[in-house]
């Protein structure tokens, strides 16, 4: 029998500071064409379901007072409900925008876009498989994902389908699932096992040189309490950005040697 949920939000909760963009074009990073293709995930606009969440309205703040300034945070992701699929594009969390205030008591990560999937996905809300993390630009991410692949270089440009690192089995893949862009992973996992099961996520990390055209991943905020560096977006050709596809395994599931 699976643990109850460990986290008390419900959409209505979106209400307090929260506003859904409603002019996001329903398909996938166009960077990523030959990754889904690949793996058979639909990029058509009919299965697409953009969920970019802005807190850029007061708010009632945890000790009930009213009218809290914005802190101008935002969750950009996209569903594949058909896929089992969530697509992390542009993720700056309020207290990385606002580290001096009160936040929204509806802040992380992983419980936005729990509540995205959710209605999006409905009833097949226990489908969800894959969670891909675009276009990492977070300096301390990049160091863990730099530090495990610098003893060749050659790994440091890491084409599809990359290098996987399961975390049950390898001392890489407990450090990239430490970074702030496994901690939210961790979290979504952990807190929605009545419904996803007992899970394990099992990182692919690749790179795409150029990276994306409309933002970036940069600093989360699940609890981690790392000193993280200003997500700036880069339009440099030449850079090289990383990309974590995180494949959510049953606890019980053979040891991962390699996805593909």
């Amino acid at each position: 029998m699976n643990a109850p949920a460990n986290n008390p939000w419900v959409q209505e909760d979106l209400q307090n500071g929260w506003t859904k963009r409603e002019d996001v074009v329903a398909e996938p990073p166009q960077e990523l064409d030959f990754v889904l293709d690949s793996m058979g995930i639909s990029r058509s606009y009919i299965d697409v379901k953009p969920a970019y969440w802005n807190q850029d309205k007061t708010f009632v703040d945890a000790d009930g007072n009213p009218d809290t300034p914005a802190t101008l945070g935002y969750y950009h992701n996209k569903m594949i409900p058909t896929s089992g699929t969530i697509i992390a594009e542009a993720n700056y969390s309020p207290k990385f925008k606002a580290p001096n205030q009160p936040l929204p008591p509806l802040n992380r990560w992983s419980d936005i876009v729990w509540l995205s999937w959710v209605a999006e996905a409905g009833s097949d809300a226990s489908n969800l498989i894959l969670i891909l993390r675009s276009n990492i630009i977070t300096q301390l991410t990049r160091d863990v994902l730099e530090d495990i692949h610098s003893a060749r270089p050659d790994d440091l440009q890491l084409p599809w389908p990359g290098k996987a690192y399961d975390p049950r089995t390898t001392k890489e893949g407990k450090a990239i699932l430490a970074t702030s862009h496994g901690q939210g992973v961790a979290y979504l996992l952990k807190d929605h096992s009545d419904v996803l099961g007992r899970r394990v996520p099992v990182a692919r990390v690749f790179t795409v040189a150029g990276g994306a055209v409309d933002g970036s991943e940069g600093a989360l905020d699940d609890d981690f309490d790392g000193d993280l560096d200003d997500g700036d977006d880069f339009d440099d050709d030449d850079f090289l950005y990383y990309y974590i596809l995180w494949e959510l395994r049953d606890v019980g599931s053979p040891p991962l040697k390699e996805m593909f």
